[in-house]
């Protein structure tokens, strides 16, 4: 009854965790949606076409550049950068409405400017929810995400029926709502504590392919091909009239494909708990995309379905770029916002790359769809085929995974016995592909415990956060020192311990370690 009791509080937790994180995602993307370039995926035509979408690229690079350059943000930068946001986005979106209200004949840069700055300070709200997700759980991640991209597409869907002047003004409501979850994130403890990740479920990896310059350059270049592909099948979807909106038919398509995708995949997530959803989503975008191609290829009445297809792709990488980002975030060497801006710009730069590349075959060759359709074959192709052999296959996939508070004790370690005094400034790199001596010398005991406590965290279902906390534990850290080590409060360390406690049915720190030498290996 007490573990009961214990597995429903836990629950309780984690969605107090995760449901402002969510909320506060989906009206960021929301926002964006409503006033910037991915406004047309509901019938709403991008202005300048996509140059406010640009300008937030820039606004992106200028932040994730800043991060880069400092290494990690501090926190005071981080909520002065929200705190600015939110009042860009809403004055912006205001100042949109008022021109809708007032029908005024405004310059069309006053009009960009404000785009761009709504658009903008959205962009950035989104970095920072995506920021509070690291180190989550992927499963959860998955749930947020692919949540968030649903609900932000119903939203666009329905606003975007009533007019400019009304998503003007809720993008003005979502923008500054956002002070409401913010603050309720504030009082609940962060994602990452309550529902801890493990590196290997992000992509089925070591967790060293984080800080991989390789894999991550793959990871952003199949964002860039899927995206450009989206991109150039916008241009075969143009009216009559040059409208880039949607008609209503192929907007509710759009709507429901996109809406009951992310919400199958963020189901598929809670049920395969185990297992990486990488190949399953890249294989779900490629199908889609693929159908979309081969619709607009046999234009007529098939063109707004493929193109309504091709849209929904472009959302549902929406929420994968979020995942991704999230995954680097939690385990790369860079500040998360790094790794956010620069799958921001993959995605809208690529895309609006894409249509600007499309309308210049369609003026050279007009009337003839067969040069836009091979290369967005050719792009979806390139992007899943990347993807697969580079992401998916990792010849170093190992299941010695050392938790990250390890990593940073075992350099401490090692800094005190080689200079005198600890110096934990750096990361040690870990070497899975260097070939295995004849006569390995035997591991040291940090190693041992942790490589220990791995393979009792199996037997036991001890979570990614737990096996973290007992390795620490087991190596005669005091609470206090666990607590400093993992930036967890005492009081977490201690539920920690008490749950690891119930699971193994031991009861001292000498049981535990009793346990490992006679078990452990």
């Amino acid at each position: 009854m007490a573990q009961a009791s214990s597995d429903e509080s836990v629950s309780t937790e984690a969605r107090s965790a995760l449901a402002p994180a969510l909320a506060g995602l989906a009206l960021a993307l929301a926002s964006f949606s409503l006033t910037v370039q991915q406004g047309h995926l509901a019938g709403l035509s991008p202005t300048f076409d996509g140059a406010a979408t640009l300008v937030t690229c820039v606004a992106a690079l200028a932040v994730g550049a800043a991060a880069l350059h400092l290494k990690r943000l501090p926190k005071r930068a981080i909520f002065l950068i929200t705190f600015i946001a939110i009042h860009v986005a809403g004055i912006g979106a205001l100042g949109l409405a008022f021109l809708d209200a007032t029908q005024a004949d405004a310059h069309g840069l006053v009009e960009l400017a404000l785009q761009a700055a709504s658009g903008s300070g959205s962009a950035l709200l989104a970095f920072f929810w995506l920021r509070k997700l690291r180190a989550t759980a992927a499963t959860h991640v998955s749930l947020v995400v692919f949540g968030a991209v649903a609900a932000a597409t119903l939203l666009v869907f329905f606003l975007g029926i009533a007019g400019p002047l009304v998503r003007h003004i809720a993008t003005f409501a979502f923008s500054f709502a956002q002070f409401a979850t913010t603050r309720a994130s504030r009082k609940t403890a962060a994602p990452g504590e309550a529902l801890p990740a493990l590196p290997e479920l992000y992509f089925g990896t070591s967790v060293e392919r984080f800080s991989d310059r390789g894999y991550l350059a793959a990871a952003l270049t199949g964002v860039c091909g899927m995206a450009l592909a989206g991109g150039l099948a916008g241009t075969l979807t143009l009216s009559v009239e040059g409208s880039a909106g949607l008609t209503v038919a192929a907007r509710i398509i759009t709507a429901l494909t996109a809406g009951a995708a992310s919400l199958l995949i963020a189901r598929y997530a809670l049920a395969e708990r185990e297992r990486s959803l990488v190949a399953t989503i890249w294989i779900a975008l490629g199908l889609m995309m693929g159908t979309g191609t081969v619709l607009l290829a046999l234009g007529a009445g098939c063109t707004y379905v493929g193109g309504a297809l091709c849209a929904a792709v472009l959302l549902l990488l929406q929420a994968h770029v979020c995942y991704l980002a999230v995954a680097f975030a939690s385990y790369g060497e860079r500040d998360p916002y790094v790794y956010a801006a620069g799958a921001w710009i993959a995605l809208f730069g690529f895309q609006v790359l894409g249509a600007a590349l499309g309308t210049l075959i369609g003026a050279a060759a007009p009337g003839d769809r067969a040069p836009v359709i091979a290369l967005m074959g050719l792009c979806t192709l390139a992007a899943t085929q990347l993807v697969f052999t580079q992401l998916l296959s990792d010849p170093a996939r190992s299941g010695n995974y050392v938790p990250m508070g390890v990593f940073r004790f075992s350099q401490a370690q090692a800094s005190a016995d080689d200079a005198g005094e600890p110096d934990t400034s750096t990361v040690p790199e870990v070497a899975t592909t260097a070939p295995v001596p004849e006569a390995a010398p035997a591991p040291s005991p940090e190693v041992y415990i942790a490589t220990s406590v791995i393979a009792m965290g199996q037997r036991f279902g001890l979570t990614g956060r737990e096996v973290e906390v007992l390795t620490l534990y087991a190596l005669g850290h005091t609470q206090a020192r666990v607590s400093e080590e993992l930036h967890l409060s005492q009081n977490t360390v201690h539920t920690h311990i008490k749950r690891i406690y119930d699971k193994t049915d031991l009861h001292s720190r000498q049981e535990i370690l009793d346990y490992l030498n006679e078990y452990g290996g």
